[in-house]
């Protein structure tokens, strides 16, 4: 067997992929999400997957298992959406569905970020070192693996969201995430479609009220990236999702803020365990796939 089928569900799009066991890409799918209907999400993303098998001329004989990120709330042991903010799945029995389209086949279901922390953390050769991916676009979370081994905590791991802040009427999703930023964009301006790409744009000609704006998310992010810091030493902190992919200015943003909190002896170089994602928008894919391959070797 050679081959696994992977997918990110996102609330966006659906993205599907026929991999090698060697991880490489033979074909990819991208399709809008399905945003209301659980049934139709699901039918979608099964023949997502029998159209990456009949364009690449692959049996399901020679597959080697299938492998799925979802965000949300995950029942990884089950293979159960429990809850998706923004996907139509309730307490939704993924796994065993798609054993009754594709039996006989080792079925994966983890939450989108776990998978993409563990492909961000095989990609580095990783197996005893920690690791923390943090991922910033819509929201903001985080996903640690220790010596190979996820920190699932009881349940809510990871969800920094919620974390404390400066501003005490406040928690750090709503100072730093994509959306966040574009609104405050959008009431300075008065302008109800800026996106943050175009913001981003102002900040980098220095504008002094999107360099303020800006700012503010950094200090915020740097002060959470301190804390993982101090609390779990990891080996390394990668920084990750839409808003870090498409904007690497802010990694050394971030970066260079950590730094003027890292005066103590015992701190002083480890801003230099910050690091961008090495696959970028396909990290979740990659690390899904990758959940197969590693178990197989």
């Amino acid at each position: 067997m050679e081959y696994i089928l992977a997918a990110d569900v996102g609330g966006t799009k659906l993205a599907t992929a026929l991999f090698r066991k060697d991880g490489t890409v033979v074909e990819e799918i991208v399709i809008p999400s399905e945003k209301y209907d659980g049934e139709k999400l699901f039918h979608s993303l099964v023949d997502s997957f029998k159209n990456l098998l009949v364009n690449s001329c692959v049996y399901m004989d020679d597959v080697m298992g299938i492998a799925l990120g979802i965000p949300g709330i995950v029942d990884f042991e089950k293979g159960i959406a429990v809850f998706q903010n923004n996907l139509p799945w309730r307490d939704f029995p993924l796994a065993d569905r798609l054993a009754i389209e594709f039996p006989e086949t080792q079925i994966k279901i983890d939450n989108d970020v776990y998978m993409a922390t563990w492909g961000e953390y095989t990609n580095r050769g990783f197996s005893n070192e920690s690791m923390v991916y943090v991922t910033l676009s819509t929201g903001i979370s985080c996903c640690s693996i220790h010596r190979g081994e996820f920190l699932r905590g009881a349940g809510m791991a990871g969800e920094i969201g919620f974390s404390l802040t400066d501003n005490p009427e406040t928690t750090l999703e709503p100072l730093v995430s994509g959306p966040a930023l574009e609104s405050k964009g959008r009431e300075h301006f008065n302008n109800p479609t800026l996106k943050l790409h175009e913001m981003m744009e102002l900040y980098y000609q220095g504008d002094d009220a999107t360099v303020s704006i800006i700012n503010e998310a950094v200090t915020s992010l740097a002060k959470e990236v301190h804390h993982i810091m101090v609390f779990l030493d990891p080996h390394c902190i990668v920084l990750g999702g839409g808003v870090f992919n498409h904007h690497p200015e802010l990694i050394k943003a971030v970066k260079n803020e950590v730094r003027k909190h890292l005066s103590h002896p015992l701190l002083k170089g480890k801003e230099e365990r910050i690091e961008a994602s090495v696959y970028k928008d396909e990290a979740v894919l990659r690390g899904v796939a990758s959940t197969i391959i590693d178990e197989k070797r």
